[in-house]
């Protein structure tokens, strides 16, 4: 019944949208980007609109050496459904549930390297990184607000994000984004509640040029160690009786893991050139700048914290208990200051100059805060235990280079290095390079790419410190040693893309269950949960292959991402052999205007141990030898409506209609969120 409801829910907002699309396409026709209006209007005269210029451009920003990269501007259409889903939008990853819940990629090529302060990484879907951060460039004031919804009062969840830039002249350019996200949580003790807020400013010109931003994160999540009982899912027939998702009893409660981060990102160039004619028509000329080499600095400066909250232990949960006291209030401080000057080479200012040339040394310090039972001095746990504060203090001296061509048409490449001299990791490097031909193919031009890199790391601080009532370790890790190639081959003609990637990793580093059994050989009996980190030193190699194949009949369109991995140590990193996004759809317009996308779309991955979590350290980590649960083989199919008018995209989607008794879960004890509607709108406005 309550299906038949949900189908019926779903049609009707879709009639409603498209019946009501015909009424509302002359009042938004008045708002178009034309540069007169031929109405009369009530004085029987001819004015001419006010033309909003509307064009914006979008890049990111080099970390390190400052180099802008073209990127997309977050208004796109297509798949603008999938945008808001935990799992991502071709279904890569697998997540607590909720929405901006930790999550991890079930596709390893697409995995970050862990940061230093690595309790951002299951959080991507929300924090934003200094190499993803977006600056703009634009004619006119520009703003996009940007409002997902799904669930109930009880159940659901609420996304806005809003971004605005403005160009002050044609140099500098400046904006903000406001970006919260309440979603209340499908299962008990689920709610996830982010705020960021983000300011940046640019300036471009010939001579000088500068990228700055400032970004403020508050994230709050409750953690509720999975359901008790996998059984509601996967058998509730064999239950007392059946309950709603929101009431399936959950192993924690009044637990959560809180954090803030300070970021500050800043890097500049000074350009050191000259000018020359260059001819734009037969009797037309222009003054254009030719900077033969540039002076740049990059500072980043960074302060997080990270807070592990729980008033009501659970007995049998945890391990171990480190720290006195009948509730949990972890507590890291971690600042980070990284300053580095260079100088460049730039390429094509003469017929010689066929690359450019960086170079730059740099200084990184790092201050980490933890607690420490052996010292006293202002950090209490509760009324009855008092823990003190220790700090500790990493420093290193930084030497890097890049060998970079981006001009031309046909050949792309840049070679980085960077190596750590002196410190705390003296030893550790990393090289890694990208390079891409541009082909001619009938009529289109197909690429053919190269990706390699080879590193030699030290394990991040917290994977070697960690102080936690139920987590503790101070370990010696040796550095772990990668080598990968991916080669990429993309055919626009055939809408065709292929990637194969072969990564060989010495010493992995990675996050062991090793919890321990209770009350064995009793109906009671159960395996604790406890993270600790590990080392692998054995050779393990990874093979991946990728495809994205699209196929197209008049309005009738079908994607595919197809992926297929090995690894030959499974046990140590468990993946998926195969993993499959499919969207079957029909694109059209209605009244000419209204642009349409309806259709279905389908994710699956096969069975195998996915990763488990620990809510003490808010990562994933490999399942307990002692009981592992397999997950996956499990399609989740998806119905919706995608529209897209003028300045205004939204959607309506039936997300997970296929929800039956199943073995439906992210990871192990945490299910996929049940069938729900979800709806999300995007407005752009440019004046």
């Amino acid at each position: 019944m309550k299906s038949n409801y949900l189908f019926t829910l779903f049609f009707l907002t879709l009639f409603a949208s498209v019946s009501h699309a015909q009424r509302i396409v002359t009042e938004l026709e008045t708002n178009t980007d034309l540069s007169t209006d031929s109405r009369p209007d009530s004085m029987e005269t001819k004015k001419k609109k006010k033309v909003v210029p509307n064009d914006i451009r979008a890049w990111t920003v080099d970390e390190t050496f400052g180099n802008r990269t073209d990127t997309y501007v977050d208004t796109l259409h297509h798949l603008f459904m999938n945008t808001d889903l935990p799992e991502g939008i071709h279904g890569h990853y697998n997540s607590l549930g909720n929405v901006g819940s930790p999550r991890m990629s079930r596709i390893f090529m697409e995995r970050p390297v862990m940061r230093d302060f690595m309790f951002t990484l299951p959080f991507d879907m929300f924090y934003v990184d200094t190499e993803h951060f977006r600056f703009y460039n634009t004619k006119s004031p520009f703003m996009n607000v940007t409002y997902n919804w799904n669930g109930s009062r009880d159940t659901g969840s609420d996304h806005v994000k809003a971004t605005f830039t403005n160009n002050a002249g044609k140099k500098f350019n400046f904006g903000g984004i406001f970006d919260y996200i309440y979603g209340r949580g499908y299962y008990d003790t689920q709610s996830t509640s982010y705020m960021n807020a983000s300011a940046w400013a640019s300036y471009l010109s010939d001579k000088y040029d500068f990228h700055f931003y400032y970004q403020h994160n508050f994230m709050k999540t409750a953690e509720n160690g999975g359901i008790e009982n996998e059984s509601y899912i996967t058998n509730p027939e064999n239950m007392e009786k059946e309950l709603s998702s929101n009431d399936i009893p959950t192993l924690l409660s009044h637990t959560w893991n809180r954090q803030e981060h300070d970021l500050i990102f800043f890097n500049h160039h000074y350009n050191i050139g000259f000018y020359r004619e260059e001819e734009i028509d037969s009797v037309t000329t222009k003054q254009v700048f030719v900077p033969v080499s540039k002076i740049f600095h990059t500072l980043k400066i960074e302060n997080m914290m990270r807070n592990n909250r729980a008033y009501r232990e659970t007995e049998n949960y945890h391990s171990y208990t480190y720290l006195p006291g009948d509730s949990t209030e972890d507590f890291t401080k971690h600042f980070h200051m990284k300053n580095l000057v260079g100088l460049s080479m730039c390429e094509g200012f003469n017929k010689w100059a066929l690359f450019g040339l960086n170079a730059y040394v740099g200084f990184e310090t790092k201050r980490f805060s933890l607690p420490d039972s052996t010292m006293y001095g202002g950090y209490y746990t509760n009324t009855t235990g008092r823990v003190g504060k220790q700090h500790l203090h990493e420093n290193n001296v930084l030497v890097g280079g890049q060998i970079i061509r981006s001009q031309g048409t046909a050949v792309h490449y840049h070679l980085n290095g960077e190596f750590v001299v002196g410190g705390t990791d003296i030893g550790a490097f990393d090289v890694n390079g990208h390079a891409e031909v541009n082909i001619p193919v009938l009529g289109d031009t197909a690429q053919v790419a190269l990706n390699a890199y080879i590193k030699n790391t030290a394990p991040k601080f917290y994977f070697r410190h960690y102080h936690g009532k139920h987590a503790w370790w101070d370990k010696d890790f040796d550095k772990e040693f990668r080598q990968r190639i991916e080669g990429l081959i993309d055919i626009p003609h055939t809408h065709t893309k292929i990637t194969v990637g072969v990564e060989n990793i010495k010493n992995f580093c990675y996050f062991q269950n090793t919890g321990i059994v209770f009350n064995a050989g009793t109906e009671t009996q159960a395996i604790s949960n406890n993270a600790t980190p590990t080392q692998c030193s054995d050779n393990i190699q990874i093979v991946s292959v990728n495809l994205l194949q699209d196929f197209k009949l008049g309005i009738l369109h079908w994607e595919n991402d197809i992926t297929y991995q090995t690894c030959s140590h499974s046990d140590v990193l468990p993946l998926p052999t195969v993993s499959l996004y499919t969207n079957l759809f029909l694109r059209f317009r209605i009244a000419k205007v209204l642009k349409t996308e309806f259709g279905a779309d389908m994710k699956y991955f096969t069975e195998y141990n996915a990763p488990d979590y620990s809510p003490a350290i808010g990562m994933f980590m490999n399942q307990n030898p002692q009981k592992k649960t397999k997950i996956g083989n499990y399609p989740i199919f998806s119905v919706y409506a995608n529209f897209d008018l003028k300045r205004t995209r939204f959607y309506v989607m039936y997300h997970h209609f296929n929800q039956s008794n199943g073995r439906y879960f992210w990871a192990p004890g945490y299910p996929i969120n049940p069938k729900s509607i979800r709806f999300g709108i995007s407005w752009n406005f440019y004046d």
